[in-house]
Parts: structure tokens; sequence; C-alpha cells
């Protein structure tokens, strides 16, 4: 694929029949993956070398991913600035890049450096300004590295977006000046998840093995799978994602969440349609679902999995609170659902819907939207819902070119501001060419960069859970994270609003559609 952004990638994927997608103007391997409905960079090797800088020894050649190649750094976990400490020894890495035969730092501060990584959890002594981790596992953690994994959708039915922006927008806020870890470089490993949950569990499986902590980078079918993942719960290893589903998560010791859930962000797409004058639309001719007696003034669309549970429950619960009727719709997602979902669009227009929540594949919403505006029933419905699904530049684009009438009638939420509230060191970062997706990344690579260095001072999995859980991470790209007060696992405390625009075109696109922050502030749910 080419890394050009002419609509040509989804964060959570879509489905958009040939003639659609023509009409879009979609570059052809766009096109070709968008005509049914939806449903490996190597590991870094670890570079070696303990005490008082002798060699590692060199590990052998490992296939990951589908590239073979041979590792020859040594895993070892170096001491502290004075002191003498033994050879390392080697260890293989599972990732297929070729490391660097790797110095290692000096021993501890008063004892001896050192102590073998062994991709396992040794427990090295010594000491230091950020201390040598011990005690726990230390998987992914050498003496001057430390991998992260990152899974998402790059191939698979209706995933379209580049290879580029992904891989590029995963390492980028890394390789910044003094965006280390106790003077360790973070490695970001990308693995392609294919957009199906088992594809999400092989890589998550794998990346268990390897690296210190996974990211879920987008899908919320997939994050569930991977959160939940045999080997990512028997190892214990962090796993982070924004908030999606709270599905089978609320237990889980390692799972964190860096922006706010589904279901808790009801009230905040309540609170906005109060903000803009949309909460209390004229009513459908559709009897309400909570309020005997009442036509229902809002629709509440989403998928019928159990993962979009929590959005349907959190958005009832708020419309509830304050007396507002409403009608729900579930939607199947399975199959080719073009001619389903335009169907139902066309039923919502002709109902009289005007405020519509929704929150399923973000193609099932674009058919959608066709469907009620070629109803020619002369309504136009605003459309609200959580995020991180739909404020993506591509959906935008989609969705202007084939139902224009949506132009600033769409309010989503989203756990940062657009692209038009990009800060300079990003664009600095990025030589000015850059996208949404990157700086999605860039936000969250922001609250992990916060995380690992509240954990440094034993950087093992179990320390990094523990810290987590009592962590508070301001506002940067992201809404401020509070795991303290909020149960030590789901830290979100806002979301921004964005609102789709029509009108205008994103840096380095050729195609109008884009989403405009709505505000100054983020909306704040506690």
């Amino acid at each position: 694929m080419t890394s050009a952004r002419t609509g040509s990638r989804l964060f959570t994927g879509l489905a958009v029949l040939a003639l659609l997608t023509s009409a879009c103007g979609l570059k052809q391997q766009a096109t070709d993956s968008l005509k049914s409905s939806a449903a490996n960079a190597p590991a870094a090797a670890a570079p070696g070398g303990a005490g008082t800088g002798a060699t590692g020894a060199g590990g052998a050649p490992v296939t990951g991913g589908t590239t073979t190649g041979g590792s020859t750094g040594s895993g070892v976990v170096a001491g502290g600035p004075t002191g003498t400490g033994s050879t390392g020894t080697g260890t293989t890495t599972t990732g297929g890049s070729t490391g660097s035969t790797g110095s290692g730092n000096t021993g501890g501060n008063t004892g001896s450096g050192g102590g073998s990584n062994n991709n396992g959890g040794g427990t090295p002594t010594g000491g230091g300004p950020c201390g040598v981790p011990s005690g726990g596992t230390t998987t992914g953690v050498t003496a001057s590295t430390i991998n992260i994994g990152l899974h998402a959708p790059l191939t698979g039915t209706g995933t379209p977006f580049p290879n580029s922006s992904f891989q590029k927008g995963a390492g980028t806020f890394w390789q910044q000046p003094g965006h280390t870890i106790c003077g360790r470089k973070v490695n970001v490993e990308f693995q392609d998840d294919t957009y199906k949950p088992d594809g999400a569990r092989s890589v998550c499986s794998a990346m268990a093995k390897r690296d210190f902590l996974v990211l879920g980078g987008g899908g919320t079918d997939q994050i569930q799978a991977c959160a939940t993942d045999p080997d990512i719960q028997r190892l214990g290893v962090p796993y982070l994602s924004a908030g999606v589903t709270d599905n089978g998560l609320t237990g889980l010791n390692n799972y964190f969440a860096v922006s706010l859930t589904y279901a808790q962000q009801g009230e905040l797409v309540l609170r906005n349609a109060q903000q803009q004058h949309i909460a209390n639309p004229a009513p459908s001719n559709q009897p309400s679902d909570n309020i005997p007696g009442k036509k229902a003034v809002w629709a509440v669309v989403t998928a019928n999995s159990p993962n979009f549970a929590g959005a349907r429950n959190g958005m009832m619960a708020a419309l509830n609170a304050a007396h507002i009727p409403y009608k729900h719709f579930e939607r199947s997602q399975q199959g080719n659902y073009q001619a389903a979902a335009t169907q139902f669009g066309q039923q919502l227009a002709l109902d009289g819907f005007k405020t519509i929540f929704f929150d399923a594949a973000p193609g099932y919403f674009l058919f959608t939207a066709r469907g009620y505006y070629n109803a020619h029933v002369g309504t136009t419905a605003n459309w609200v819902g959580p995020g991180v699904t739909y404020t993506e530049v591509t959906v935008a684009q989609l969705v202007c070119s084939s139902a224009p009438q949506m132009d600033k009638h769409a309010w989503f939420l989203a756990p940062g501001p657009g692209l038009d509230h990009a800060t300079q060191d990003f664009k600095k970062a990025y030589g000015g060419k850059y996208d949404d997706i990157e700086w999605s990344l860039w936000g969250l690579s922001q609250s992990i960069y916060t995380l690992l260095k509240d954990a440094d001072s034993n950087l093992t999995r179990q320390n990094f859970i523990a810290s987590t859980e009592h962590a508070i991470v301001p506002s940067n790209a992201y809404a401020p994270l509070d795991y303290v007060h909020h149960g030590g696992h789901f830290g979100g405390t806002g979301a921004w609003v964005q609102r789709m625009d029509c009108g205008r075109t994103e840096p380095n696109q050729n195609q109008a559609g884009t989403w405009d922050t709505v505000g100054s502030h983020y909306l704040s749910l506690y």
C-alpha cells in the first residue's frame, strides 16, 4: 500500500460497495478491501551486556511474524552507575530483527550489577538512580531498551488504511529526544490482528512472551479478545487500550482503560446533545421503550454483540435519568449488511427520528446514513455517539461523499481533540506530514510514557500494574487519567467532542471531510 491518505483507512474497519467507493475517489487498494462487510513488524532485538560492559553472547536465529532473522543482542538487565558486574548471558529473542551486540552499563551503587533478563523474569540485583528491576517479571526489559507491543487491524475485510500510518505512528513519539525511561529506549513492536478476535489472540499470545506490555490500537472485539487471551492473563502482561467495552474486563488485574468506556460516555453524549440543543427533538412515530404512552424522541442504535452492551446500557441510563423517551435497536453486523443497513436507515427516516445515537461498525453507520437521506422524507437528523470509532478522517470523507446532508450534524466523542488541535511538538516530529491516526497514537504514547515513568523505580510487570493502579496522568493530547479514585483500572475522566465538517480538507488529504474540535476543553465526567 502507499502512504497516500485518500479515504484509505478506517480505525475499526468499514464496508463500502464498489459504486460508493468509486464515487469517493478511493485508491484502488482501498476500494478492493471495502467490497464486503466487516466482522508484522518484527520485535526489536534485546541488546545486552552488563557489569563493566563485557560483550553479551549472541542469540540464535528465530522467526517472528513473517520475517526470519538472528538476534545478536543479549537479554541482560544492567545495574546502576558504579561498581562492577558480571558479563551477561544472551537469550534468544522472538522477533526476527537483527539486534546489535550491546555494551553493558556498570554495576550497582553498592553491590554487583547484572542479572539475566532471560525473557521471563530474572531478578537482577544492584541499585541506581532508577533502580534495577527485581522481584518480578522483566520480559522485554534490557539494559538499554523496553519493548512494548501494539496490535491493530491492517489487513482483513474492511481495513483499508495504509500500513505506514500505524507503523510510523507507533514509534515516532518514542524516537523524540528525552522520551526514554531511565535511559532505556522504548521500541514498539506492531502486529496486524487482521480485524478478527482470533487474529488478535494469536498476535497477543506471541507478544505476551517477548514484550513488557501490550497496547490495543483499535477494534472493540479485538481489544476484548486480546485482554482476555490466556497467555496475556497467565503471564500477567499489562494490557492497555482506549476505553471501549467493559465486557469481561472489569475483573482483570492487568487490564487498564486509558479513556472512558462506552458505558461511561453515555452521560457525556447526552450532555453534549443538551449543549447543542438537540437533546429534545420532535417525537418520532414509534412508541418509547422507557416511558409508557410517550413517543420516542431518540433512537439508540448499537451492534448486537455483547461487547456493545455497555454503550447501549450507558446511553439508555443517561436518557432514563433525564426522562427522555427513546427506542433502542440492536443491529447484526454479520455478512454483507449493505442492504440491511440501507433499509434500516430509510426506516429511521420514515419513523421521523431526528436524534440518533449510533455505535456499530463504521460501514454500518455509513450505509444507514445513506439510506436515511435517500428516503427523501424532508427530515434531517443529528447523529451522536461515543468514541473512539468514528472520529477518523476516512469516516468523514466517505460520509461526506455519500450523505453530505450530515455536514455539521454528526457529533461524536473522542479521547482527545481533533487534528485541528495538534500540538507543535507533534507536527515537528512528523515533519509537517501527519494524520489523525498518528495524532491519536501520539496521545496514547504520552499516557504510556507517564505510566512507565511512574513505575521506573522497579520496572517489572508486577510493579507497573501496582503503580498504574495508583496513577494520575495529567491532561496531554488525551483527557486526564485518574486510576486512584476510579477503581484502579478504568482511569478515563472525560472526553472531547468532535463534529463532522464536510467543508474542510485535512492536511495531507485531497478529499473533503474532517472532524472539528468542539470547544476549548473536554467534557469532564467527574
